[in-house]
């Protein structure tokens, strides 16, 4: 029983150091990132289109928008969509995300962000962050996994409110009425407008 106990001890110590190591790789890779977007943001010079396509390569190698949409939709609703339809969403839904959040990017471009400690939650990596705004203050709180291009992210919640499950009741709602294609269909509209 003590041999046991001691075993264990021995390998949580070893596996301590590894985790501790992707908790401060994924908290640097979070920080450069953000820095990056900030140093655009503050740019006066730079068209804004410029500017969120300069965004769009910093961040979108490290988010994993393929899961994120998975995750959005749910196993049950992705399986309702076949394969032209899955990668028509994928591409729907990046450009539904860029939309929202990069015409809204001007307005961080003056915040202050304080990087609060990361953690490791099973084998995901939890990283908090608080923005200062303007407005009001946001809690942020970003959530990635190890995959074989290095650590990405799948979700982010901003107040508690996680993306995933935002978008996960809207499109539901779509579903349970409605066929994929009209889910397709909601999805392109405001980028026709």
């Amino acid at each position: 029983m003590k041999r046991a106990f001691l075993l264990n001890l021995c390998l949580l110590a070893l596996a301590f150091p590894v985790m501790a190591s992707d908790v401060k790789t994924v908290e640097n890779l979070l920080k450069e990132r953000t820095e990056a977007v900030l140093e655009i943001l503050q740019e006066n010079d730079i068209d804004e289109q410029v500017k969120k396509n300069q965004i769009m390569e910093i961040v979108g190698p490290i988010i994993d928008f393929q899961i994120m949409s998975k995750l959005t939709l749910g196993k049950a609703n992705w399986g309702k969509l076949n394969e032209k339809q899955q990668k028509e969403f994928v591409d729907l839904f990046v450009k539904r995300l860029e939309k929202s959040y990069l015409d809204k990017s001007s307005m961080y471009c003056c915040v202050k962000v304080f990087y609060k400690p990361a953690f490791m939650q099973g084998n995901k990596v939890y990283v908090p962050i608080e923005v200062e705004a303007k407005d009001k203050p946001l809690k942020m709180l970003y959530k990635f996994y190890s995959s074989s291009e290095g650590w990405k992210a799948y979700d982010v919640e901003v107040n508690g409110v996680s993306l995933i499950k935002s978008y996960q009741a809207q499109f539901s709602e779509v579903l349970k009425s409605g066929t994929a294609e009209d889910l397709l269909t909601s999805l392109r509209k405001p980028l026709e407008e």
